[in-house]
């Protein structure tokens, strides 16, 4: 057998079985031959691969405890992978990062954090003029543990970041590159809300020229970012979007009545929302942008989630519910002691762990990101060869790393 092919698969045949293996089985596999990490490692194989993966929903979830103006990096953050048969709580899945961070989103398998710049302590200080806290941002692989960081020059950056993840390019670039957006609210008019965005391929921060007028305060730990828009939730039952294409920005309704109940998530390229509305749950999609359109999706009832898999009501209370997540279908909510995934597509409801094992993160309204691992985020950090023996400190230095064409991580 030649390394250089896999003369005993059709191409069409091994993309089909090899797309079916685990992240983890597919690394493992690249080290086989050099054809076998060649063809794993194409352009073609990780796009199908992609796509699979999106269709079958994130690959676990990252839960932080979130305080508005506080951030809470004593206590860990926990990272819930799951599985079709068992899941189990992981508490150190970001130790290799060079100091303890505030997760803020994810996107095609890397993971945006950035630095504590609000500690607990600083909310009982009376100090004037005290040295303002240095904001970092980490964008990492936690698969690979690859990661670089950004120190924002040029532009006032916002403590709430989103992150896009092109890892097939971007317009007429076919490299992978990433953009962050951040946005912050105006000292002087509290309704008015300004954007700064990063661009990988330039290296650089901008001040976007976009002023959006939001009569509503967001809600910095329920943001999604899908296909080029960024979304926070707002306070009075609206949205505030940002297309990063365009830099062009939006405040749009949500549909329905109003919920204490809510989330937003992504599915099929499309933003939706989730609401409880006594014991219904609704999903609606956002079908267009321009004409703000929303179409509904699902509806069921409480009973409609625990028909095959959970018949004991005892202790549920729905008045109270609290939807953590959604992706791809798949809804994240605590009942009766259990964290679940529901299933709007099979309609199955599958226990994940129990609610002690998170501790009282769940209590504290925390920050839930849907994470999904990827190849295609596999080795897109680059270190020059001449910056191998810098310290961690050194690397938060950008200019020493930089995004490029994937590399063998065999």
């Amino acid at each position: 057998m030649e390394e250089a092919n896999i003369p005993f698969f059709h191409v069409d045949i091994a993309s089909e079985v090899l797309s079916r293996l685990s992240a983890k089985d597919l690394s493992s596999s690249k080290c086989v031959s050099k054809g076998w990490n060649s063809f794993i490692s194409s352009t073609s194989f990780l796009h199908i691969l992609s796509k699979r993966l999106e269709r079958e929903g994130p690959s676990g979830l990252f839960f932080q405890m979130f305080k508005d103006n506080v951030d809470c990096v004593s206590r860990p953050i926990t990272y819930i992978p799951i599985h079709k048969n068992k899941s189990f709580v992981q508490n150190n899945i970001l130790n290799f990062l060079p100091e303890k961070v505030v997760i803020m989103s994810s996107c095609n398998g890397l993971l945006c954090c950035r630095s504590c710049i609000h500690p607990i302590g600083d909310i009982y200080r009376r100090v004037r003029n005290r040295e303002a806290k240095e904001l970092v941002i980490y964008i990492c692989n936690p698969m690979t543990k690859e990661w670089i960081a950004l120190k924002p020059e040029g532009c006032v950056v916002g403590d709430s970041i989103g992150l896009a993840f092109y890892p097939f390019g971007y317009s007429l670039n076919t490299r992978p590159i990433f953009k962050l957006v951040s946005i912050q609210q105006s000292k002087v008019d509290p309704h008015l809300y300004s954007f700064a965005v990063y661009s990988s391929q330039t290296g650089s921060w901008t001040t976007s020229k976009e002023v959006c007028h939001c009569r509503y305060q967001i809600y910095k730990n329920n943001k999604v970012f899908v296909g080029k828009m960024f979304n926070w939730l707002t306070q009075n039952h609206h949205i505030l979007s940002f297309d990063v294409e365009r830099e062009l920005s939006k405040v749009i309704k949500l549909p329905g009545e109003a919920s204490s109940s809510l989330i937003l998530g992504c599915a099929e390229g499309y933003l939706h929302y989730v609401c409880v509305h006594g014991e219904d749950f609704s999903v609606w999609m956002l079908k267009d942008y321009s004409s703000s359109e929303w179409v509904l999706k699902y509806q069921v009832t409480l009973v409609d989630t625990c028909q095959e898999s959970y018949t004991d009501l005892t202790h549920c209370n729905v008045k109270r519910r609290l939807l953590l997540a959604f992706h791809e279908d798949l809804l994240f909510m605590p009942m009766d002691r259990c964290l679940f995934s529901y299933n709007f597509r099979s309609r199955k409801l599958q226990q994940l762990c129990y609610i002690s094992m998170l501790q009282d993160l769940i209590l504290s309204n925390p920050t839930v990101i849907p994470y999904s691992i990827s190849l295609a985020a596999a080795g897109v950090f680059k270190e020059d060869q001449s910056d191998e023996n810098k310290s961690s400190e050194d690397l938060r230095d950008v200019s020493s790393l930089k995004i490029s064409k994937r590399k063998r991580t065999c």
